[in-house]
C-alpha cells in the first residue's frame, strides 16, 4: 500500500498497515529559528524555547488546507501551499514546512464556539479514513487555533515539523 502525499510517496510494509508520520506544529520568530528544529532530536515537542502543538497524524498540506477551506469557505484548490523550509538528506528524516499566513490567520480567526461543528465536518473528509471522530480532533483544534492566535499576536508564522 502506498499513499501519494503531494510529491512524496509514503509506503507501508504490507497491505492494511499504515506507516505513521509525526507532525508537530509550532510558531517561531523567523525561518532560521524554525529550521534549527532539525538539529533537535525528536523535534520541537518538549522544548521550552518553542510553543508547540502535537499534530497526531494531521498533515499540513492536505488536512490542514482542508481545515482552512472549512473555516474560510475558500475552495481548497484556491488556497496557497506552504513551503518546504528545511529537510535532512535522509528521505525518512525530519523536515520543516512553513505554513502560509492565510492558514495562520484562518486558524487565529476561528470562533471557538464554532469548532465542534467544524470538527464534525473535518473528520468526514477522506483523509481521516473514517477512523477519527470529532471528539478525537477537537482538542487539537482548540490547541492549534490558540497557537495561531499567539503567533499572529507576536507577528510570527506557523511551521510544521514532520518525520516518518
Amino acid at each position: 500500500m502506498s499513499v501519494r502525499h503531494r510529491n512524496v510517496v509514503i509506503s507501508s510494509p504490507s497491505p492494511g498497515v499504515v506507516v505513521g508520520v509525526l507532525y508537530d506544529y509550532f510558531r517561531a520568530p523567523d525561518a532560521s529559528t524554525a529550521a534549527a528544529v532539525l538539529d533537535w532530536p525528536g523535534g520541537p515537542i518538549g522544548l521550552d524555547e518553542l510553543d508547540v502543538v502535537a499534530g497526531k497524524g494531521i498533515d499540513p498540506e492536505v488536512m490542514m488546507r482542508t481545515l482552512q477551506s472549512l473555516l474560510t469557505g475558500v475552495d481548497y484548490d484556491e488556497l496557497p501551499w506552504g513551503e518546504m523550509l528545511a529537510m535532512t538528506p535522509d528521505p525518512d528524516g525530519p523536515a520543516v514546512e512553513r505554513l502560509t499566513v492565510e492558514l495562520r490567520d484562518a486558524l487565529a480567526a476561528a470562533e471557538v464556539g464554532r469548532l465542534p461543528a467544524v470538527a464534525e465536518q473535518w473528520v468526514r473528509t477522506e483523509e481521516f479514513w473514517d477512523r477519527w471522530t470529532a471528539a478525537d480532533v477537537l482538542p487539537f483544534l482548540y490547541e492549534v487555533t490558540a497557537l495561531a492566535r499567539r503567533a499572529r499576536q507576536a507577528g510570527e508564522l506557523l511551521y510544521c515539523w514532520c518525520c516518518v
